[in-house]
């Protein structure tokens, strides 16, 4: 924790993961006076996956190899836990880290440029008066200018400005597995990833330094099963003897087209926004392209150059949400053959050799969702009924 030096702040930012962390980064570079609050104790453990794709480490300004854990060029495939294949690509798809880790680098680089963090501390109540926001914390109050929630699903700031109340949702259940070196080993290059257990969700198995962090995700109708996948996915991978340090679950918030994310006096970013592939659960790409976006439009407003905050949901709705409405009506596609002809499907896409390197293409930034849908040509337009 930094020391403080003032209760007025340019801009305020809550929660001190990837997007939080990156805006908190950007306006300080330009000599914007930030806080960031964050009301767990840093570093602390975060549910997630932890895979930052190719394309992610490209958006950043600093070398993140300091907290890579491990390179993932492939993946290992199964259908319902037992039909498996295996596919590599020559790049890197994947970089492995622990978001305690990642996160923490983050918030010391924004640091490093001049923002002031206070960890430990959550917020408890916004007030906006005579366009200023009070941020109150359970034993400071500031005021600011702008304030912006980077405080995931269940965000502070979304319920304080009144936004974003209107989500799909999906939910995972993570467990951090330590296993032999032996085991280990098997995973060195490659994850694991499990199809047609729950439709239109999937189980993970993501490599890490010292352990294996393994996942189911799904729909939130899919709650209750979760827990029982997660227990026949450990055992398909001969794990569930295994000592298992952490079992967590998280929400996962998709925008709906229009859901706002835009208030007078402040704004949402990454998972308070919704911004996550509805296909992979992946969100920290869009955390940290959507803080860069937010960090844009508040320089300008701060400056005078704007009468208001709104440019930002432009800039979201041009660039990241077209990827994410193909991604809900993919999510959606995924669900339907599932039900309909299942093991084809799952059998066909991962074998073959064009959808699989497209896949790793759009992991690494090579390739968007988009193209795909414009490659279907006349058919497109059933991506934008799914999306609806």
């Amino acid at each position: 924790m930094g020391k403080l030096r003032a209760s007025f702040y340019d801009v305020i930012v809550v929660g001190a993961g990837p997007a939080g962390a990156t805006l908190a980064y950007e306006l300080a570079k330009a000599n914007i006076k930030v806080l960031l609050l964050e009301k767990a104790k840093l570093p602390r453990y975060k549910a997630c996956a932890g895979g930052i794709t190719v394309r992610t480490a490209n958006l950043l300004a600093f070398d993140i190899s300091s907290v890579i854990e491990r390179v993932v060029y492939g993946a290992r495939w199964s259908y319902k836990l037992d039909y498996k294949l295996t596919g590599f690509y020559e790049r890197p798809i994947v970089y492995m880290v622990t978001r305690d880790k990642f996160d923490h680098l983050l918030t010391r680089r924004a640091q490093d440029a001049g923002a002031e963090l206070l960890d430990n501390q959550k917020v408890v109540q916004l007030e906006t008066r005579a366009g200023k926001v009070t941020v109150s914390t359970e034993s400071h109050a500031f005021v600011t200018d702008v304030v912006v929630g980077a405080d995931g699903a269940n965000s502070v700031v979304a319920r304080g400005l009144g936004l974003a109340k209107d989500f799909y949702y999906g939910v995972g259940l993570e467990a951090e597995v330590y296993v032999s070196k032996g085991d280990l080993s098997k995973w060195d290059s490659l994850m694991g990833l499990d199809l047609g257990t729950i439709p239109g969700g999937y189980g993970w198995l993501f490599p890490k330094e010292d352990r294996l962090s393994i996942g189911v995700t799904g729909h939130i109708r899919f709650n209750k099963k979760l827990r029982p996948y997660l227990k026949r996915l450990l055992e398909s991978y001969n794990l569930e003897n295994c000592q298992i340090k952490t079992f967590r679950g998280a929400l996962m918030p998709v925008r709906k087209k229009g859901t706002p994310i835009v208030g007078d006096r402040g704004l949402l970013i990454g998972d308070a926004a919704g911004l996550i592939d509805a296909v992979t659960g992946e969100g920290i790409y869009c955390a940290v392209r959507s803080a860069q976006l937010a960090a844009a439009v508040i320089m300008k407003f701060l400056a005078g150059g704007l009468p208001d905050l709104q440019g930002y949901k432009k800039a979201i709705d041009d660039e990241l949400m077209p990827e994410l409405r193909v991604t809900r009506a993919l999510a959606i596609f995924i669900t339907l053959m599932s039900v309909g002809t299942p093991r084809l499907f799952f059998k066909l896409a991962p074998e073959n050799e064009q959808v699989w390197r497209a896949l790793c293409r759009i992991v690494r930034g090579e390739k968007t969702y988009v193209s795909v849908k414009q490659g279907l040509g006349r058919f497109q337009f059933l991506f934008d009924l799914l999306a609806r």
